[in-house]
């Protein structure tokens, strides 16, 4: 296991309704639902889930394996085309970093659709990002933490 991006990887127990993707050999992102878990009652930790996919069903497991760019992995995670590797979330959700984005603020009583498209012309750059719809919804999102003010 010399290469850094080479490391054994296993999935967290996931729930009904849970949602995974993968980016697939033609560029596009393709993203499934769980809809089906297999579980000993002994055995918490070892599981094997049902994907429903556009194009039928996929299988995934929670044994330890190799996880490249093509395979299932929940949406929380991020691939670090740099590195090579998948970003996953410690004790959370992995959350893009939205400040490394200068984008522009929602205006008073603007909707997150009306939001998104302004952003989109103002930040062109954010086009090019695979991770640019989960980058807007945590902005949006971030700002009802904030003061009904701010």
């Amino acid at each position: 296991m010399g290469k850094k991006g080479n490391r054994a990887i296993a999935l967290t127990r996931l729930k009904l309704g849970d949602t995974m993707y993968r980016h697939s050999h033609m560029g596009l992102v393709e993203e499934a639902m769980v809809v089906s878990m297999r579980t000993h009652p002994s055995e918490k930790r070892s599981w094997t889930a049902v994907l429903m996919t556009q194009n039928g069903v996929e299988f995934v497991s929670s044994d330890k394996e190799f996880r490249g760019r093509n395979d299932w992995v929940p949406t929380s995670w991020m691939y670090d085309d740099q590195h090579s590797c998948w970003v996953v979330p410690i004790g959370g959700e992995a959350r893009p970093n939205v400040v490394d984005w200068q984008l522009p603020a929602p205006e008073a009583g603007e909707k997150y659709m009306s939001w998104r498209a302004r952003v989109f012309r103002e930040v062109p750059a954010l086009k090019a990002e695979k991770s640019a719809t989960a980058i807007l919804s945590n902005a949006w999102n971030s700002r009802d933490g904030e003061s009904a003010t701010a």
